[in-house]
Formats: structure tokens, C-alpha cells, sequence
């Protein structure tokens, strides 16, 4: 297949610096930190946060029982860093606990350990060409530049430290056919309109282009629940399985959702139920 030429527009117009993507992992929690955790629960039920301090005191004990009582066992692996313990970190927040969650060595939840084991296999089957990754996540982002090489290309709305930054997803720069690949890891969840945002992901990529998306949501369900006001996570959705029509509507071709645990070990904790939505154009 015959790409267009790149234009000088096309040209990434900002430096990048692999090593300086994101943050790392929060490490074990030691005794301290753990007391402060206590403290901040104290605090959310004093204001009357009755559901987030549950929630958030859940957490606390199972991350007392996993680090402090069972420190020492060797029960989880990331397959993103390598990071072993007794367990990943519960985290929480005003809708639900999430036990074995975030890794303690580099901050991956489920979604990042399903991909790292999702994406060799899908790569293989790209065409030829640049790819666009949204948003890059330090979890993410050493397992793509090996994959992808000097085709990785990266954006971001907010964040400078990208290679196309003030992209706006819903209204993107880039030519027609312009990627081969592209990659949304949680991020349509926090944009307006994400129909025009997947209709520009559909025209920037070439045909027969590969993508891959993912998103919050309760995949059991049929139909995505629309929020008011942004969650305390900044989401405007919780998305059901209604979104393969969305995403084929906007202009891809095939959408597979795919359960990224099946299949995998139970060490990496990869969630049941933790989708990924793979496309071609």
C-alpha cells in the first residue's frame, strides 16, 4: 500500500523524551504512608463522604494485609516492568474498589498489562507506516517505542513533552490516511463529543489501518450511561457494549471487542471484563 507523502505539517514539531513520560509507580506502601491514607478516610467521612471513605478504608486494608502482614510473598508479576510482590495496590474511588490494581514499580492497572500482552501480536498485522498514540502513558510507552521504532508518533491536548502537542482529538491537524496504526488507552471517556473524535481516528488512519481503543465501562451492559457533570476522574461516560455500533458508525470497518484477561495468567491480574476494541479502517 502507497502512503501519502508526509508534509511539512505532518512533521513532528515538538521534542520527545521517552524517559520523561509520566511518573513511576508509587512503590510498596510502608507503615507511614498507610497512616496517612488512614488520615485522608478520617477525613472524607468527617465531610460526610460516606461512600468514598468506605471505599478508600476497603483499600487501605486489604493494602495493610498484602504489605505489611504477607510482605514477602511473590504472588503478582507486571508484565510491563517486571515488578513481583504480594500483590498490585487497591485503589479506589467514589464508584467501587479495585483490589490488585496499580503496580507498585510503574503504575500499571490491568488495562496497560492486558495491552503489553495484546500488542505484539496485533502489530504484526499493521501496515507499514507512522503511528499516532494519544495521551502516551509511562506504562505503555518503552514497550511501543520498541514495537513501533522510529514510526512512534505521540499527542497530546494538554501536555508539551509530545510529538504533536494541542491536538485536539475532536478536530485533529493531520492529513487524510495519515497512520497506520493509532492507539486511544482511556481517553475517549473525557471528550465532549467522542463520535467526532473517532470519526477524525477513522480519517487520519489509512485503509485497512489497525486501532486500538479503550475505555471505562461495564461491558455486561448494553447501553453506555451518560454522566451529568464530569466524574471526580474527569469522565463523561461509562461506556456499555453499545460502543462497537459508535465506533463502526464513525467509520471503521471491523471493531473485535476483545477481553484482554483471557487466556492470561492470573499473576498479571488483568480484570475480566477489561476490554479492548480492536479496529481496522
Amino acid at each position: 500500500m502507497e502512503l501519502p507523502t508526509t508534509t511539512l505539517s505532518d512533521q513532528p514539531h515538538s521534542p520527545f523524551d521517552i524517559a520523561a513520560v509520566g511518573e513511576p509507580g508509587q512503590g510498596v506502601p510502608t507503615w507511614a504512608r498507610q497512616r496517612v491514607e488512614l488520615g485522608r478516610v478520617a477525613r472524607l467521612a468527617a465531610r460526610g463522604e460516606w461512600r468514598r471513605a468506605a471505599h478508600r478504608a476497603h483499600s487501605l486494608l486489604a493494602n495493610v494485609w498484602n504489605f505489611q502482614l504477607r510482605a514477602g510473598h511473590d504472588d503478582v508479576e507486571c508484565p510491563c516492568c517486571g515488578w513481583r510482590g504480594p500483590a498490585f495496590l487497591s485503589l479506589s474511588n467514589w464508584r467501587a474498589v479495585q483490589h490488585n490494581s496499580g503496580c507498585p514499580g510503574c503504575d500499571s492497572r490491568s488495562r496497560h498489562r492486558g495491552l503489553t500482552l495484546l500488542l505484539p501480536d496485533l502489530l504484526h498485522n499493521k501496515p507499514a507506516g507512522p503511528s499516532l498514540i494519544f495521551a502516551p502513558e509511562r506504562a505503555l510507552i518503552g514497550l511501543l517505542d520498541r514495537l513501533l521504532g522510529d514510526t512512534l508518533r505521540t499527542t497530546d491536548y494538554l501536555r508539551p513533552d509530545v510529538h504533536y502537542p494541542g491536538e485536539d482529538i475532536q478536530q485533529l491537524s493531520f492529513a487524510d490516511n495519515r497512520f497506520a496504526f493509532l492507539m486511544c488507552n482511556h481517553v475517549l471517556e473525557h471528550i465532549p463529543d467522542d463520535r467526532a473524535a473517532l470519526r477524525e481516528c477513522a480519517r487520519v488512519l489509512v485503509p485497512g489501518g489497525l486501532a486500538v481503543f479503550t475505555m471505562p465501562g461495564d461491558y455486561h451492559q448494553q447501553q453506555t450511561q451518560a454522566l451529568d457533570k464530569p466524574d471526580a476522574n474527569g469522565h463523561l461516560r461509562h461506556y456499555g457494549l453499545d460502543v462497537v455500533e459508535k465506533i463502526r458508525a464513525a467509520g471503521f470497518g471491523t471493531v473485535t471487542p476483545t477481553d484482554m484477561s483471557a487466556g492470561r495468567p492470573a499473576r498479571y491480574h488483568i480484570h475480566p471484563g477489561d476490554m479492548a476494541f480492536v479496529c481496522r479502517k
